[in-house]
Order: C-alpha cells, then structure tokens, then sequence
C-alpha cells in the first residue's frame, strides 16, 4: 500500500545537507524491527520508494522535512527501489567511512530472485555527525517483469560498517501486484 511517509523521517536540515533525525514515534525511541535496526550507534533501515527521483532531488534540498513516497507494493512492470537510510557509521584512520550494502531479493516462493547487489552505503566520505541520518549512495532498482510471479517477495540488506567491524542484517516485503489496464 502506497502511503506518504506518516511516520515522515523528520529532519532538521543542517548547512552541510546531512539531516538530524533520530528513529521516532511520537516522541519515543522505535524498537528494532526486520527493516530498521541497530548496533550501538550506527542504525540503519531498508524503505521502498516508487518515486526515487523525488526522493532523491528532495534529499538534496534545503528544508526541515523530508516527505517521500513510501510503498511496500510493486506493480507489474512499474519500478520501485529500494534505499537505506542510516546514522552513525565509524571513521577510518583518515576519517573516511567505509561502510558498504548488499541487497538479495527473493520470489514470493523463496527463491534467489536476480544477483544480489553491491551498493555503496558510504564509502570515502567523513561520517554523518553524530545522530545525524543519511541516505545510502547506493540502491536496489525493482521491476516484476511479465514472467516474474506475483505475491509477497523479500529483500534482505546485509548493511556493513568496515571499521567498526559491525553488520547488520535487515529485510523487508512487498507485494507484488498487476498493473492497472490501460
């Protein structure tokens, strides 16, 4: 089901286009779920988008929220992609953080669906400041082809800190659907 972001990533702007933001619901801290988890600092959660490029452009600009559109439903031939938003990854000797995702899909039967993706999460760049959230460089594109079964698939997203030496492990559904006739 498609929905704007209700649980809308609030985010105080900052000069520098990284975003604060901390894992809330109505001003209390959300527990750890399959899509979103953490390990000490460094938190990270899997979302589908079926608009990345609004998401994508709105990350960019100045302002203190970010809405997007938020869905866990692909519709045959329509694509939707998958993205990580995190915080807290460490830095390297040189103040670089290394950290890194790999997505694996899975038809609604269990199957390997398509080769897993290697995506950099944040890879040479100074880490967000603390409790700050950013988005992921890399990302998972999304597209049920005529063939492809409908139903419930799965993503996985093993999210890698390099220096911190953490991992962690999320995963998250969506439901595969025919498009609409034209």
């Amino acid at each position: 089901m498609k929905s704007k972001v209700v649980t809308a990533i609030i985010l105080a702007f900052c000069v520098t286009s990284v975003v604060k933001a901390e894992w809330k619901q109505n001003g209390k801290v959300v527990p750890d779920t399959p899509w979103a988890k953490s390990a000490g600092d460094f938190g990270a959660q899997v979302v589908f988008t079926d608009k990345p490029d609004d998401l994508f452009s709105t990350w960019e600009k100045p302002g203190p929220v970010v809405v997007y559109s938020q869905t866990t439903t692909a519709k045959r031939g329509v694509p939707i992609v998958a993205v990580i938003f995190f915080v807290g990854c460490t830095p390297d000797d040189h103040g670089q953080c290394n950290a890194v995702v790999r997505f694996t899909a899975f038809t609604p039967d269990g199957k390997p669906w398509g080769e897993a993706v290697d995506a950099e999460l944040w890879v040479g760049k100074p880490p967000p400041q603390k409790g700050q959230m950013q988005l992921s460089v890399g990302n998972m594109g999304i597209v049920i082809d005529p063939d492809d079964p409908l139903g419930t698939y799965k993503v996985k997203a093993e999210v890698v800190d390099k220096d911190a030496k953490k991992t962690i492990l999320l995963e998250r559904t969506f439901t595969a659907i025919e498009a609409e006739p034209k």
